[in-house]
């Protein structure tokens, strides 16, 4: 009764840990096969052209700086994403064993620190939901007890919901978001705009506030959702993950959902308070 009642224990923390580890790595995965497969923004003239982006990151030693010379070289950069890739999916396999799984994470969270001057400019909060999400996977893991990786799986749900909220009261004191115009502008926009889509909200004004002020409430009231229990944590969370799908799909923002869709059922295990995050 007692080995069962432990399987059930570590079944139960494991799982939105385990989870979590998969969809980040799903991230990591995405992210090092687009840069192995784009290497133009790495080229002379290029947007991240070590050239000029190493002013950007200087180094307080000498050794420090041969260290990311050497990796700004493109054949290591490339070694460097194919290895993070094949982490990734040993994160993603069916994999169980506890250290070979710390291993990876490890793996990811130091590697992605020492990618990221490569990669300076082009990265976004993507990087840092995933690297935060291994990191603390890692050291969960590291402990090798079911209180650990508990505690990993209540920083990430904690985190995720800091950074909803934070990214609301972010944008209040900003007129476009009071007034509902900002979707509006940023659909405008080349980088992160859809032609369509900015057409629609062109032509229904009205509609257009409405969603804009919706994001804003969702965000800014996020952490609320953690009250009662999290009575209301299933629905928020779905909420959420459209909100991100639909970035994907008119931001081309693809590797947010992924990346918080991986800490959804870290969220859901804080705010219930149940066994999945004792």
């Amino acid at each position: 009764m007692l080995s069962r009642l432990r399987r059930a224990a570590e079944s139960a923390c494991a799982k939105p840990l385990t989870t979590a580890e998969r969809l980040s790595a799903a991230t990591h995965l995405l992210s090092s096969l687009e840069y192995i497969v784009r290497r133009t923004d790495r080229e002379p003239g290029g947007l991240n052209d070590w050239a000029h982006t190493r002013a950007q990151v200087p180094a307080k030693t000498k050794a420090m700086q041969a260290v990311k010379d050497f990796i700004a070289r493109e054949p290591v950069t490339q070694a460097l994403h194919g290895s993070r890739a094949l982490a990734a999916a040993v994160l993603i396999s069916p994999v169980k064993n506890n250290k070979v799984r710390m291993a990876a994470n490890a793996y990811l969270a130091g590697s992605q620190l020492l990618i990221y001057p490569r990669h300076l400019f082009g990265t976004d909060g993507s990087d840092q939901v995933s690297f935060l999400v291994q990191t603390a996977a890692a050291l969960g893991r590291a402990g090798g007890t079911d209180a650990t990786r508990t505690a990993a799986v209540q920083f990430i749900g904690a985190q995720t919901v800091l950074s909803y909220g934070a990214s609301g009261w972010a944008k209040l004191p900003g007129d476009a978001w009071r007034s509902g115009d900002a979707l509006a502008k940023i659909m405008r926009t080349q980088t992160y705009g859809d032609e369509w889509f900015y057409n629609q909200l062109e032509k229904y004004p009205a509609v257009s506030r409405a969603v804009c002020h919706t994001v804003l409430a969702l965000e800014c009231g996020f952490p609320l959702l953690l009250l009662k229990k999290g009575k209301y944590i299933d629905a928020g969370l779905l909420v959420m993950g459209a909100f991100h799908v639909a970035n994907a799909r008119f931001m081309g923002l693809s590797r947010f959902a992924w990346a918080f869709a991986s800490t959804y059922p870290s969220v859901r295990a804080l705010a219930k308070g149940t066994g999945e995050a004792a």
